[in-house]
């Protein structure tokens, strides 16, 4: 015979599930929660480990990401680019998420607070940007956060109810005390910035200067729109 039987014939090479399409995305996405909730770059010996990837196929990853602007490389660091907040804007008719996310990023590393930014539309209440404090995320995890951040008790309810700052002190988290702004967003809509620090903490000085990043931020969407 000069056919071979099917157990002798060679098999083309399998895909490995590692490496295909949906662990690629997967892994990428990874990299980019990690980011978000880091207070400062990080390099990617720590970023690899933190994802469970290997260094090599992590580097590959953000190389690609960062050619899109999605990523940025700072000093053998890498922390998030502009490119995700192009993607975020995006995503919601106004220029918000993209001119908020410096603000927040600014006061939450001067304070140690968690920041938030709510935007409110058609009944619904969604997070558009938002930068998690190094003093409460060591009493809270991020996604706890983001779910208490939607209480209907806290301060970010109670500002939208009212139309002026509010303050929840421990009522939602008994680790955290939280207030709110309301902020008149062009088109009609209502965004809401909040603070959250540890219970104990001096909230009070921290009232004006929130007020002051919500009149920044109305400025920037002003800017935005010329």
């Amino acid at each position: 015979m000069t056919g071979q039987s099917d157990a002798a014939r060679p098999h083309a090479p399998q895909p490995d599930p590692r490496t295909g399409p949906a662990s690629v995305i997967a892994s990428a996405f990874a990299l980019l929660r990690v980011l978000s909730e880091a207070q400062r770059p990080i390099g990617v010996t720590s970023l690899a480990s933190a994802v469970g990837l290997p260094k090599t196929t992590a580097h590959r990853l953000l190389e690609q990401m960062a050619a899109e602007g999605v990523v940025e490389r700072r000093e053998r660091k890498w922390r998030l680019g502009n490119g995700i907040y192009d993607l975020a804007r995006l995503g919601h008719p106004s220029a918000l998420p993209a001119v908020a996310h410096r603000r927040l990023e600014v006061m939450s590393k001067a304070t140690g607070a968690t920041l938030f930014l709510h935007q409110y539309a058609d009944h619904t209440l969604q997070a558009v940007s938002h930068a998690y404090g190094a003093h409460v995320k060591a009493l809270v995890p991020a996604t706890e956060q983001t779910i208490a951040a939607q209480h209907p008790a806290s301060a970010i309810w109670q500002a939208l109810k009212t139309g002026q700052l509010a303050a929840e002190y421990r009522q939602v988290r008994p680790e955290c005390n939280c207030i709110a702004v309301p902020i008149s967003v062009p088109g009609g809509d209502i965004a809401v910035l909040s603070l959250a620090r540890p219970a104990g903490s001096d909230m009070e000085s921290l009232k004006r200067p929130l007020e002051r990043v919500a009149a920044l931020i109305r400025s920037d969407l002003r800017q935005a729109a010329m």
